[in-house]
């Protein structure tokens, strides 16, 4: 009996150990496979002049002070490169980490009239992102690639006061309105193909992304037009990515702004933000 119960205990031990193990394996594989990387470029300093762009209040002129603020000033172990390109109405803040696999950009779009910030966006697409599960020492933990997009938009006055049948067909409008107008803001940059940057190139390629990731939301909630209702939820709603697997969209409409946070391999920002 002395000697079962001591192989029983000898057996625990034994396990406890090997989770031990695997517990510094994940780690070390997490470290190596870009998560050091992300630590040192987290998201949230990436979209530093994103979030410090206030819509109706920004100027062009507060913009190119954020390339110098201390919350930009990014580990230079980890950024391969950060540029500024400008057009007549946009600025747009890029960058890419030294091993290329995450790539960011903010671009902030003007009022023609009054050149106060009347439309931001932060994109970043990471080919290493990795969502830690809760339980991540029984589940499977493999880096994939992941995508962010969060914009705040002053709504098109024609847009926000047509008339619509249902509250549903108005928050299709406004999404449908929102691509349209990223689309058309990154081509305003990128327009001049005989100046072409590595900046210009990194906003060509969100323009390019998020046209895929708008096709998807939209052929899904045009199959589905009730899930529009969902656009609000904290959860917001799910979509199909050609490539990517799903992704998820949330879209609030307050007043003339609309804020949508887009995530595909990656979680949704906390209600509180």
């Amino acid at each position: 009996m002395r000697a079962d119960a001591a192989c029983t205990r000898g057996v625990s031990h034994a396990a406890g150990a090997a989770r031990c193990i695997v517990a510094l394996w994940v780690l070390s594989h997490l470290a190596g496979c870009g998560a050091l990387t992300s630590r040192k470029l987290p998201y949230a300093q990436l979209a530093a002049p994103y979030q410090q762009t206030q819509l109706k209040t920004t100027t062009t002129l507060d913009v190119l002070n954020m390339t110098r603020a201390p919350d930009y000033q990014l580990d230079a172990d980890a950024v391969g490169e950060t540029l500024l390109t400008q057009s007549d109405t946009a600025a747009a803040l890029t960058g890419q980490s030294r091993n290329g696999l995450k790539t960011w950009v903010n671009l902030i779009v003007f009022n023609e009239h009054r050149m106060i910030a009347a439309r931001k966006y932060f994109f970043c697409c990471d080919e290493r992102a990795i969502a830690v599960p809760t339980d991540w020492l029984l589940a499977p933990v493999s880096p994939r690639r992941g995508l962010l997009f969060d914009a705040e938009i002053i709504v098109d006055p024609v847009v926000r006061t047509t008339p619509y049948a249902t509250e549903e067909a108005r928050q299709i409008a406004i999404l449908e309105w929102l691509a349209w107008q990223f689309q058309a803001d990154t081509e305003a940059v990128t327009g001049n193909h005989e100046k072409r940057t590595g900046a210009n190139e990194m906003v060509s390629t969100a323009g390019m992304m998020m046209n895929q990731v708008f096709r998807g939301v939209l052929i899904e909630i045009d199959k589905s037009p009730g899930l529009a209702r969902q656009l609000a939820d904290p959860t917001g709603v799910e979509f199909p990515h050609i490539s990517l697997g799903t992704g998820r969209i949330q879209m609030l409409v307050q007043d003339d702004i609309a804020t949508v946070a887009i995530r595909v391999n990656l979680p949704m920002p906390s209600p509180q933000r």
